[in-house]
């Protein structure tokens, strides 16, 4: 391509007698193309180049991208690309990307518009921002309840194992336990344990629950219309920031958790560290317009249940199954399922804490050995066909030491197992597993036996349960000779 000023540069050089060859070279031109400048009396013209004879093979799903673009606007080129190869697409995905790209291009920029509040005028809340964090026990998605007073930029964050009403009203006790009172409002989204219905306009229907629970605290509902973030922008900006910032500081510092304690202590010096409130002032001119708190009642913030223990030793509670003592059995249980932990007390009269569970999803079970192995020993053959059996061998030392029995003692195995499981009651699993490999290794014709000498030689602790520890005889070394060794001595002969 020859522009204007190369097209002059020419004309001017032959004028002076410079010759073809000359001025291509003069120029870097081919000696064709000066040639064919000389004789065109008017500078060249280049419009547009033509695209390719390639079809846009994209053209025909164009409608299709631009009408999902317009339902969910934060669609993905990717997942334009899928649901256009579903209906007959068959171009490359570089291809829509480069047009998903071109169409979003085309849409007005949003405009935001700052918010003003009156101070205790409302508090917002987010509970969808999840996160995966590293434990002891390996990485685990956890969910963040997060509350912001909007007035002072007022947060505080807790973590959660589920996403269920239980842990949505523990969040809101927490933030305005830690704000110092109520708001007059809270603004949040339509989480389904919470709302059952939209309406027209602000109106909802709310659970019994959490008609129960607003009853209770008496502050107003201000619910969010649905896929409308910017109903409560402040606390939708800011759970994004954080959670950002957390996972950073998680990687940054190696950070691995112990259990939900743990991370939400973690959190709140966190919330501590990191709050930017606009003035002290404006926190407590907040502050003091702030309602008092009701004390935390186990009726609003937990499911609460009774029923009597079935046959199997287990009670149920939100879908899912626990484990009790054999002597409930029949007996009538209140259960009480919070953010947290599931405890079992027993119904009527002092109402005595019975035992204490881990939360666990819909669907699941949560058996305490501790519970069943007693009845297991009076029925060691119940063990084969158990529903829960897996829990019987924590790690593969436990399923060779089974083995080891069968080889052993293989009538009573099953027994002699259930009774090394046992020993559960009086230490750790990890001690008996690595006494059971002290066992193997010495291959004694009574491993029990050997296992609980192992475990338990000191007898019965204060407690009245054994202990497993051995009690320690001092030590009397005798280290004259190694006095030959000390130079010092050997110098003065002493």
């Amino acid at each position: 391509m020859v522009s204007h000023y190369m097209f002059q540069k020419v004309r001017q050089l032959a004028e002076v007698g410079t010759s073809v060859r000359q001025i291509a070279k003069a120029l870097g031109l081919d000696r064709k193309t000066v040639t064919k400048y000389l004789e065109s009396n008017a500078p060249p013209k280049y419009g547009p180049r033509r695209q390719g004879g390639k079809d846009d093979v994209f053209a025909a799903f164009e409608g299709l991208a631009q009408s999902m673009l317009a339902t969910v606007p934060e669609l993905t080129a990717a997942e334009i690309f899928l649901a256009a190869k579903e209906a007959g697409y068959e171009g490359s995905e570089r291809t829509v990307e480069r047009r998903v790209a071109t169409l979003k291009g085309r849409r007005p920029k949003e405009r935001f518009f700052e918010q003003e509040y009156q101070p205790g005028e409302q508090a917002q809340f987010d509970f969808k921002e999840s996160v995966t964090l590293p434990f002891l026990t390996g990485p685990r998605l956890i969910h963040l309840h997060f509350g912001t007073l909007p007035y002072s930029d007022f947060f505080w964050i807790k973590c959660y194992g589920f996403k269920n009403f239980e842990a949505y009203m523990d969040g809101i006790h927490s933030f305005f336990e830690a704000a110092g009172g109520m708001s007059a409002n809270i603004r949040f989204d339509n989480l389904s344990p919470c709302v059952s219905g939209v309406l027209r306009g602000n109106s909802r229907l709310y659970t019994p629950a959490f008609e129960k629970a607003t009853a209770y605290y008496g502050f107003g509902l201000l619910p969010c219309a649905p896929a409308k973030g910017s109903d409560k922008g402040d606390v939708e900006r800011d759970i994004r920031t954080h959670a950002r910032r957390l996972l950073n500081l998680v990687k940054l510092t190696g950070r691995v958790f112990h259990d939900f304690d743990d991370v939400n202590v973690w959190l709140a010096e966190y919330a501590g560290k990191y709050r930017q409130q606009k003035t002290p002032v404006l926190l407590a001119e907040e502050q003091a317009t702030l309602k008092p708190l009701p004390p935390r009642d186990d009726e609003i913030l937990c499911k609460v249940e009774t029923w009597p223990a079935s046959k199997l030793g287990t009670v149920r509670i939100a879908k899912t199954t626990y484990s009790i003592p054999d002597e409930m059995i029949g007996v009538a249980c209140r259960i009480v399922a919070s953010a947290y932990d599931v405890k079992v007390y027993r119904s009527g009269g002092k109402g005595e804490l019975i035992c204490v569970h881990e939360r666990q999803e819909e669907g699941k079970s949560s058996i305490d050995l501790a519970h069943v192995l007693p009845s297991l020993l009076r029925k060691p053959g119940a063990m084969v066909r158990w529903a829960h059996r897996d829990l019987l061998f924590p790690d593969a030392v436990y399923r060779r030491y089974f083995q080891h029995l069968k080889r052993t003692c293989s009538d009573g195995a099953e027994r002699e197992y259930l009774r090394a499981i046992n020993l559960i009651q009086y230490t750790t699993l990890a001690e008996i597993g690595a006494g059971m490999e002290l066992v193997m290794e010495s291959g004694g014709v009574a491993p029990f036996e050997e296992l609980k000498a192992l475990l338990l030689l000191a007898g019965p602790s204060p407690g009245g349960r054994p202990s497993a520890v051995t009690d320690q005889v001092p030590l009397s070394p005798v280290l004259s000779m190694y006095d030959s060794l000390i130079p010092q001595l050997q110098e003065t002969g002493t």
